[in-house]
This record gives C-alpha cells, structure tokens and sequence, in this order.
C-alpha cells in the first residue's frame, strides 16, 4: 500500500475560527467500553465547521473536499493513554486529508464552547480509491476526550470506516497489529478472527445468520420489508427518530405587524438572530427580506437586495455557505406557466440584527452570487427549496399528481447554469414550501393543508430522504387562508408556518 505521511502544522487562527463556527453533533460520547480496541458509533461525536451535519452509520463519516472540516470527539480509556494511535481512513476516490489532535473548550449543549486551548502537530496522508490506509497520530493521548481535526484537498468525497486503535511497537511479539500474529485481527489465518469474511461470526458476513446487517435478517435496521423495523427513521415508535414521541404544543402565534408583508411565501428561523424569524413576499415585490420577532410578530429589519431582480421568490433557507458562513438561499423558482427556460437560487449572507426593542432598521446587503437553475425535460413550477447537510440544493415541484423532486449536489454560485438531476417522486401535490432542519436530521414539506416530516438517514441526501420517506409523518398544523411558508425550528423538533395575507399569525410549534 502506497501513502505519503509528513508532518504539516496549520496555523492556528484558522482552526479557532473554525472551531468557533461548530455546530450541533450528531452523536454523543458515550460511557462504555470499547469493544475489541475499537471506538463504536455511540463512543464518538463529531461535528463540522460549515454547519453541516457529519454522520455515522454506524462508524461511517462522509466528508468532501474544500474548506470543510470535520471534528471528531473520542473518549480514549486509560489503558491507552500514552501509546500511539492510528486512525483508519477509506476513500471512494483519492483525495488527500490532514488529521490533527485539537485541545477545545468544554463540549456543552452539543456546542464547541469557545476557541481551541492549543493544538498539536498534523499528519497528511494521501488516500487512494478504495484503500485502506492507517495514519499514525503525531501525538500519543492522555485519557479522556481526544478530539481529531479532519480535512481533506480536493473534492472526492470520503466515506471513511473509523477505527481508532493503539499501535504497539512491531518489534513486539506480543503485538497484535502484527500480520505475522494469529492474532491480528487483519490475519485471514486467524481461525477464530471475527473479522475473517468467511467466519460467520464476522459482523460484515451477510450469510452469519445472526448479523444484524444481513439484508436478509428482518432484524435489520436497514431493512424496508420489516414491518415492524422500529430503526425505520419515519417510524414515531423508533425512540432515534426525529418524530418519535410526538406531543404537539402551539408555543406561540403572534400576528406579524408589517405593512409591507402581504403575501408571506418563504421563511427560515435565523442561525445568528436568536427568536428572529426570516420571510418574504411572493411576486410582485422588490428584492428584500424581512425579519421577524418570533415573541411579539414586530418588524425588525428589512434586508434589501440592491440590484437582485425578484421574479417570482417562492422559498427561502438558512445554511451555511461554501466558507461556513451563515447565508440565506433564496428560491426564485415560480412558474406558474411552466416558461421560465431557467430559474435562480440567490446566495447572500445573512447580517446580523441590533438588539430587540428599538425601530425597525434597514439593512443592505452585501455581495450576492447566484446559481442558475434548469430541469431534465422542460420546465417546472416549483415553490419549494430545501438545503442539505451536504450542501445540495433539493427543489420540489409543485403541481403534478406525484411531484418531482429535484437535486443539485454541488452548486457553485459563481453565476453559472446547472441542470438539476431527477431523484424521484413524492405521493403528494401542491407542495408549497420546505425546509432542512439545522442539524440535518429531518426535512420539513408544506402542502396547501398539511406539514409532512421525513427523517434524514445517516450518509443520505435530503432528495434520497424524501422519495425513499414516501407521504412522511404528519405533523402539527392549524389551517391557514393560503399558507405557503415552513420552517424547521432552529433550537430542536418543532417548525413555524406562515400565511400569506396582512396580520398572520406566526404559528410555531414543537413537537
């Protein structure tokens, strides 16, 4: 196996301000041991620096190239402090990554709580397609948490296995990395090796009868065919699920006090104007947003768009942007007679607000990129646009008996065009607005009557969640004159919706 390893140290600025910029894990270190040298799924958390969410499934991470980082949390037990330590590392296609070990701030609220104590020295290694490589940490761990910074150059995506194991000295002979030891558990001469493929007690050995992974075995948290699969994202009764537990509550409707508010038709809560609610008019407006009081319904803010044309702005989003920044995706894709030989996604930061209290203020905005948008086979009318965790724009059609559901992997808002690609259908019609939550674990869909919820898998897209989710888990919701806005709350399981209209109320619910 060919890899390149070479000490590099980053500067330290960059990852404090990456580390200030963390969001929510999506797994939680947990107390228990680890099984065969091996940190499982729930021993570790990880986090990325653009927002996004970093999965696992259950050991699996899938990062892509760029700016993007990833942090991962491990509780190293005492019997491995001060020994080397080896991360294992598979990539569907090459791509060269650096790991680093970082000393952070207290891990509260699943929330880097400030910058980075110190950090260590960093390792790059060159992955090749399909290979797996073991890179050897530059800095040997005392016990408790370790946390490993993880980048990548380049834009091949990894969908990496992590191991984190100690290394002993080869010379050893009780060494068990030794490939000469029966004991290794990457000796296939091993005949007790559970990780032999032909032992049936490999946990990758789809004929063990007893694997849990077996396609086969109705037991399987991937398998669609067990009824009562209660790993099902979209099933209430997995307690994993996003929609598990339902208890509704209507936690406030204030009526929106903005004149110029008629006819609501996107809207996002805000990721850095705690209780601030984004949303704006369907056509026949200028190009502007309004921010909203989540407690009282006052105008706080009017966002102009200086030199943006607002052909038909139909949805709206909050996700970070290519550097990890904050950023409002606004969905200019109305077509009522299917015409528009192209429609546009605008990508502008969001700004921050002056405190609650005082008169509305008017903002203008800085510099705003856009994607140009066209659809396989002709035009769509379409009013519903959500961000993923992995930066794909998903776009929903709106009027078919079976809408279409959309996606766009890697926009680069530099202006360009891309055709959409064709995920699947949705057994649903007038679809009027989406939305992804924060963490990337549910995605929202508004029709003209209802709130349909789909759970977001491990390592799957917003589009794949949608068509595999078929009708989804209904959620909250008090009919409206002509609703069309949905949010995903910024803070936890709940949303917020919108009617078009003057003087609607703000209706905002957890569940």
């Amino acid at each position: 196996m060919r890899q390149a390893i070479k000490d590099r140290v980053l500067p330290a600025a960059i990852v404090a301000a990456a580390l200030s910029a963390l969001a929510p894990a999506v797994g939680v270190a947990s107390t228990a041991k680890p099984a065969a040298g091996n940190i499982g799924a729930r021993q570790v958390a990880l986090l990325r620096n653009d927002g996004r969410r970093a999965n696992l499934a259950p050991q699996r991470l899938a990062l892509s190239g760029g700016k993007v980082k990833i942090y991962a949390s491990f509780e190293v037990p005492k019997s491995w402090a001060g020994k080397p330590i080896s991360l294992v590392l598979t990539a569907k296609s090459s791509v060269r990554v650096t790991v680093s070990a970082v000393r952070a701030g207290a891990l509260r609220s699943l929330r880097w709580n400030g910058r980075p104590r110190s950090r260590g020295a960093s390792v790059t290694s060159n992955l090749l397609a399909g290979q797996a490589t073991s890179v050897t940490l530059p800095q040997r761990p005392s016990s408790g948490r370790l946390v490993l910074e993880i980048s990548a150059r380049g834009r091949a995506a990894i969908s990496s296995i992590l191991q984190i194991t100690p290394r002993l000295d080869p010379r050893r002979a009780d060494n068990p990395a030794d490939p000469s030891n029966p004991t290794d558990p990457s000796n296939p001469a091993d005949p007790n090796n559970p990780a032999d493929p032909n032992n049936p007690t490999d946990p990758n050995n789809p004929t063990d009868p007893n694997n849990p992974t077996d396609p086969n075995n109705p037991t399987d948290p991937n398998n669609p065919a067990d009824p009562n699969n209660p790993a099902d994202p979209n099933n209430p009764t997995d307690p994993t699920s996003p929609f598990a537990d339902l208890a509704p509550q209507l936690i406030g409707a204030p009526r929106v006090n903005a004149a110029a508010l008629t006819e609501a038709s996107g809207l996002a809560a805000s990721a850095i104007n705690p209780g601030v609610y984004w949303t704006h008019n369907d056509s026949g407006d200028r190009a502007r947003l309004f921010a909203i009081d989540a407690a009282s319904g006052a105008l706080r803010a009017t966002f102009e768009l200086p030199g943006v044309t607002a052909t038909d702005w139909e949805d709206l989003a909050i996700a970070p942007d290519a550097d990890g920044n904050d950023a409002f995706y606004i969905a200019d894709t109305g077509d009522n007679s299917a015409a528009r030989s192209s429609v546009k996604v605008y990508r502008v930061a969001e700004p921050s607000l002056p405190a609650a209290g005082g008169a509305a203020v008017t903002i203008n905005a800085g510099a705003v990129s856009s994607q140009r948008l066209t659809y396989p086979g002709g035009p769509r009318d379409a009013e519903s646009l959500a961000v993923g965790s992995d930066g794909a724009l998903t776009v929903i059609s709106k009027r078919e008996a079976q809408v279409g559901v959309y996606r766009l992997a890697d926009p680069e808002f530099v202006g360009g065009s891309s055709q959409l690609s064709f995920a699947g259908q949705l057994p649903l019609t007038w679809v009027v607005g989406a939305s992804a939550s924060p963490d990337g674990s549910f995605v929202l869909v508004k029709t003209t009557g209802a709130v349909r919820g789909y759970a977001i898998g491990s390592d799957e897209s917003v589009a794949d969640a949608l068509v595999r989710g078929g009708g989804g888990v209904d959620l909250p919701y008090s009919a409206e004159p002509q609703g069309e806005a949905v949010a995903a709350s910024m803070t936890g399981r709940g949303h917020a919706t919108l009617s078009e209209g003057s003087s609607q109320p703000l209706q905002q619910w957890l569940w």
